[in-house]
């Protein structure tokens, strides 16, 4: 029989909001458009299964920030990669679950209210999967972070007003402040930048150059860039950087990794060089980044 986990994994966070909690602040008008029932941070889930044949009472957002899963709703199977937002609408059948061999992480939300039910609306018709580019993906780490802090001391009014405009923000990151996903006409990327986009998720660990990147779309330099940017709002190695200094912020969160070693990683041999870039991205140096990270 397959092992299927619905919780329980190594250093996750989770905090599930009483029901005699909810019940009592419900009718606050700032929790009626919005106010989160359970949130949580899943890493390296291997074996993670969730299955709810009547589906969830709540709308339900799950942001894969490494590794990869899978979802089935209502009969439609997705899979489930890094750097892309899973959204599922109260009521609708569903199940999921993360890939065997390369489990995902995942920072994930329960919520109700108004404000969320527009939100489900504006999905595409064809799909609850969004793709979220790294700069929104950074912030939205963040936002589920403050959450995370807030929930520690309890569960007090204060602090539940506090995560729905946490919660706002996020979702306003996710479908707003997100160069990846538009709420208006949909966006078909050319196939030359689609393939560009997965080699540089698999060569995150090297060190490419804007010819190598072309080549493998097909196209000349000149004319790639161009595509590019005009596409994904970054040049190749701008796009190139941000997800490198993207994948090291998740091992500088969640490993004891040295920072020489991180950036060994996202393919920066030079320690010094790595921080220097580090720091151009995210305004403070990896190990300043990382003392931040756990005291606040």
């Amino acid at each position: 029989m397959a092992i299927r986990l619905k919780e329980g994994f190594k250093n996750q966070i989770q905090y599930v909001i009483p029901q005699a909690v909810l019940g009592r602040v419900k009718n606050h008008p700032l929790l009626q458009s919005l106010m989160v029932t359970d949130i949580g941070w899943y890493p390296q889930a291997r074996y993670h299964y969730r299955e709810r044949d009547e589906g969830a009472a709540e709308h339900i957002l799950i942001m894969c920030e490494a590794g990869s899963g899978w979802c089935n709703i209502d009969g439609q199977y997705h899979r489930v990669e890094a750097s892309q937002a899973l959204l599922i609408p109260k009521g609708h059948a569903h199940s999921y679950g993360a890939q065997e061999k390369t489990p995902w992480t995942i920072h994930w939300v329960h919520f109700t209210g108004s404000t969320g039910d527009y939100l489900i609306h504006l999905l595409p018709s064809t799909t609850q999967i969004l793709p979220v580019d790294p700069v929104a993906a950074h912030n939205a780490a963040h936002l589920f972070q403050a959450c995370y802090h807030t929930l520690e001391d309890g569960f007090s009014e204060q602090r539940l007003l506090y995560c729905a405009q946490v919660l706002h923000h996020l979702l306003g990151v996710v479908f707003f402040h997100n160069q990846y996903f538009s709420t208006g006409p949909p966006v078909t990327r050319p196939p030359s930048i689609e393939t560009a986009l997965q080699y540089l998720q698999e060569n995150i660990s090297h060190s490419l150059t804007l010819a190598d990147i072309a080549h493998t779309a097909g196209l000349s330099v000149a004319h790639f860039s161009t595509l590019f940017k005009q596409q994904m709002s970054y040049s190749p190695l701008d796009y190139f950087i941000h997800i490198k200094i993207q994948r090291a912020c998740f091992l500088l969160d969640t490993t004891t990794l040295s920072v020489r070693e991180i950036g060994s990683q996202v393919g920066y041999e030079d320690p010094y060089y790595f921080s220097r870039i580090f720091r151009k991205v995210m305004g403070v140096p990896p190990r300043a980044y990382r003392q931040s990270r756990r005291t606040a």
